[in-house]
C-alpha cells in the first residue's frame, strides 16, 4: 500500500472524522428516541445547513407523529413561554381569559431552540424549570448551538440538564448513508432502560473519569449512566459493558479513545517506577471498592483495564473533553465586569427587548399598549363597578359610566425596556521611537488588520495612534474599512524620542471621544515605559514621569478597559508600574507577534461585549 503524503493524510483525517461524528449523531437519534424527556435533551452543535436539517427531519422521524414538535422563537418573551392574557378573548367575553403559553403547548413532546447561544438568563431558567418537571409533563430539549468556537455557548443552566453533545461541523453529504427513514421507537418499550443494570465497579470508574474531565456539573454522572443504559438496552442487553461506557464517554463529553499511532511514548526507566507505582495504587483502590447491589453482575477485572488506561491518560493530560462540551469551562455572556466597556447598555433608546419596566426608561418613552392592556384587564371589572357606583351617586348618569370601553389609570402603564450591545474600538497607543520601532511597528500593522477582519462582523472599530519625537499622532481614525486601514498603515513612520506621556493624553483623549459617540473603547497601550518627553515638548524626563502619573490616574478614575503590553525584549519594572497606574491587564512580549497581540485584544473586546 502506497504511503501517503501530508496533504492526504491530512484529508483522509478529516474524512474519518466526518464519518465518525455522522456516526455519533445517528447514535445520539436513537438513544433520544428512546429515552425522550428523560434523557433531559440533545446540545446541538452546528450552524445552519443541510446537514442539519436532515438530522432534524430524522430524528423527527424516529420519534414518530404523536410527538409534538414545538419551536421558540428567537426573541421571544417571558408572556409567550408561560402564557399571558388574551386580549381578543377577554374584550370579548368580559371576563379575565389567559392564553396557553409555548411550555405548556410543548409539554411531554420537543422543544426545538434555535440560536441557544443567544437566549437570555431569565427564558433559560423558565426553560430549565419545565425541564425538572416528571416526564408525563417534561421537555425534551434540542439546543441548537450556533456559535463560533471563540464565542460564548449556549447558557450553562440548559447545557447542564443537557445529556447528550452531537457536532455536526466537518459533516459532509458524503459522509450521509442512503437511508430516508427511521422507523419510530415502540412506545411501549420506552422504558426498558429502566431495567438495565451497572456494576460498581464502571459506575466508580465514569465518576472518575468525569471527575479528571475537568466537568464541574453534578449532573454528568447521571447523563453518562442514563447513556450506558440506554445503550445496553438498545442492544438487548440487562447490563451495562466497557463499551456501553466508552460510548458514553464519547457522546457526553467527548472523550475519544486515542489511536493506536498517536498514543503517548513508554516511559523513560528514570518515571517507570513512579508510574508503576501510581498504577499499583490505582489498581488497589479499585480491587478495594465496596460490593456492588446484588442484582448487578460483578465486572470482572480485565473489562476495566480500558477504563483504567483512559483514566490515567486523562489525568496525564493526553486525553481530554472537547472545549465546547465542558460548560464549567467555557465563558457566558454575563462574565463582563459591570461597568467596563463593551457591556450591555439597558434602558437605551434602541435595541431588543429584554423585559417591561413600570417606570419609563427615559424622559420621551411612550408606553406599550399591549403591555398596558395586560395589566389592566384583570381589573375591569372591579373598576366598571366602581364607575357604575359614582354615577348613581351623582344626580345624573353620564352615559360614560356605561359605554364598553377599557379601564386604565396611570398605575396600569407599561414599558418596553430596551438594550443592546454597545460596539468596542480597539484603540492602538503604540511607542513609534527607538531601533526596535521596525519590529514593533510591523507587529501592529499585523494586529491590527486580524482584528480589522474578525471585528467587521461584530460592528466594532480600530484606531491607531503612534507617538515618537515630540508628540502623537492619529493616524488610523477608528475605523472598519480593512482596506483604508492598510492604506493608512503602509506609512506609518517611526524613530526619535519616546513621548509617552503624549501618546497616553492622545488615548485617553479619543477614548472619551468614543465613549460620547455611544462605542466602548478598549485601550491599548504597546511601549516598553521609558518616556523621556514632556507634554510640551522639551526632553525632562521628571516632568514626563509626573504627567504620565497624572495622566494615568485620570484614565483609571474613569474606568476604562486598558491593556499594557511590555514589548521590550527584556521586562521592565516601568511597564509593571505604569499598568498598576492605569489598572490594566499587563502582558509581556518579548518577540513581534502579531497574532498573539490580535488574540489578546480581541479576547479582551469580546469579554467587554460581555
Amino acid at each position: 500500500m502506497a504511503k501517503l503524503g501530508p496533504h492526504e493524510a491530512f484529508e483522509q483525517a478529516l474524512d474519518d472524522r466526518g464519518a465518525e461524528l455522522w456516526a455519533d449523531a445517528r447514535l445520539a437519534a436513537d438513544l433520544i428516541a428512546s429515552g425522550r424527556s428523560a434523557i433531559g435533551g440533545l446540545w446541538l452543535k452546528a450552524r445552519a445547513g443541510g446537514v442539519r436539517d436532515l438530522f432534524l427531519s430524522r430524528l423527527q422521524e424516529r420519534m414518530g407523529t404523536t410527538t409534538p414538535w414545538t419551536r421558540l422563537p428567537p426573541g421571544t418573551s417571558i408572556a409567550n413561554l408561560t402564557g399571558g392574557i388574551d386580549l381578543a378573548a377577554t374584550a370579548k367575553q368580559g371576563r379575565l381569559v389567559r392564553q396557553q403559553g409555548l411550555l405548556s403547548r410543548a409539554a411531554g413532546g420537543v422543544l426545538l431552540i434555535p440560536m441557544a447561544e443567544c437566549l437570555d438568563s431569565a427564558l433559560a431558567a423558565l426553560v430549565a424549570s419545565a425541564m425538572d418537571a416528571p416526564s408525563a409533563t417534561g421537555l425534551l430539549v434540542i439546543a441548537l448551538d450556533e456559535s463560533l468556537d471563540e464565542e460564548a455557548p449556549l447558557c450553562a443552566t440548559i447545557g447542564d440538564r443537557l445529556s447528550l453533545r452531537v457536532d455536526l461541523d466537518g459533516i459532509g453529504w458524503h459522509h450521509l448513508d442512503d437511508q430516508s427513514k427511521d422507523t419510530p421507537t415502540n412506545l411501549e418499550q420506552q422504558d426498558a432502560w429502566r431495567e438495565v443494570t451497572i456494576d460498581g465497579l464502571l459506575l466508580k470508574a465514569l465518576a472518575s473519569l468525569s471527575l479528571s474531565a475537568g466537568h464541574g456539573s453534578s449532573r454528568i454522572l447521571s447523563h453518562l449512566v442514563r447513556t450506558a443504559r440506554l445503550l445496553a438496552c438498545r442492544d438487548d442487553r440487562t447490563t451495562v459493558d466497557e463499551g456501553d461506557v466508552l460510548t458514553a464517554l464519547r457522546l457526553c463529553l467527548g472523550i475519544r479513545l486515542a489511536p493506536a499511532s498517536n498514543q503517548a511514548p513508554a516511559p523513560t526507566e528514570a518515571t517507570a517506577p513512579e508510574d508503576d507505582k501510581a498504577a499499583q495504587t490505582k489498581q488497589s483502590q479499585v480491587s478495594n471498592d465496596p460490593e456492588p447491589q446484588p442484582e448487578a453482575e460483578t465486572a470482572s477485572p480485565t473489562q476495566l483495564d480500558t477504563l483504567t488506561e483512559m483514566l490515567s491518560a486523562v489525568q496525564a493530560g493526553a486525553l481530554a473533553a472537547d472545549p465546547w462540551l465542558s460548560v464549567s469551562q467555557r465563558p457566558t455572556r454575563n462574565s463582563g465586569l459591570a461597568g467596563k466597556s463593551g457591556g450591555l447598555r439597558k434602558n437605551a433608546r434602541r435595541g431588543r427587548p429584554f423585559g417591561i419596566g413600570l417606570a419609563p426608561p427615559y424622559p420621551e418613552a411612550k408606553p406599550d399598549i399591549v403591555a398596558t392592556l395586560r395589566a389592566a384587564a384583570p381589573f375591569q371589572r372591579i373598576r366598571a363597578a366602581q364607575r357604575l357606583a359614582m354615577s348613581k351617586s351623582a344626580a345624573t348618569p353620564t352615559a360614560e359610566a356605561f359605554s364598553p370601553r377599557a379601564f386604565v389609570v396611570r398605575d396600569d402603564f407599561r414599558y418596553v425596556r430596551l438594550r443592546h450591545a454597545a460596539p468596542s474600538t480597539a484603540i492602538f497607543v503604540v511607542d513609534a521611537s527607538g531601533s526596535t520601532a521596525l519590529e514593533r511597528l510591523g507587529e501592529t500593522k499585523g494586529a491590527i488588520e486580524q482584528l480589522l477582519a474578525r471585528c467587521y462582523v461584530r460592528r466594532d472599530e480600530v484606531a491607531l495612534i503612534a507617538f515618537r519625537g515630540t508628540q502623537a499622532e492619529l493616524l488610523l481614525p477608528p475605523t472598519r474599512s480593512l482596506t483604508a486601514a492598510k492604506r493608512k498603515l503602509s506609512g506609518l513612520p517611526g524613530g526619535g524620542p519616546t513621548p509617552l506621556a503624549a501618546g497616553l493624553k492622545a488615548g485617553l483623549e479619543l477614548a472619551l471621544t468614543v465613549e460620547r459617540r455611544g462605542s466602548s473603547p478598549v485601550l491599548v497601550l504597546l511601549t516598553d515605559g521609558s518616556g523621556n518627553i514632556a507634554l510640551d515638548g522639551t526632553p525632562d524626563r521628571a516632568r514626563a514621569a509626573e504627567e504620565l502619573s497624572r495622566l494615568a490616574q485620570n484614565c483609571k478614575a474613569r474606568d476604562l478597559r486598558t491593556i499594557c503590553i511590555d514589548i521590550a525584549r527584556r521586562p521592565r519594572e516601568s511597564v509593571a508600574t505604569l499598568a498598576g497606574m492605569l489598572g490594566a491587564d499587563l502582558h509581556i512580549l518579548r518577540q513581534a507577534d502579531a497574532r498573539r497581540v490580535s488574540h489578546l485584544v480581541d479576547l479582551s473586546m469580546q469579554e467587554a461585549r460581555s
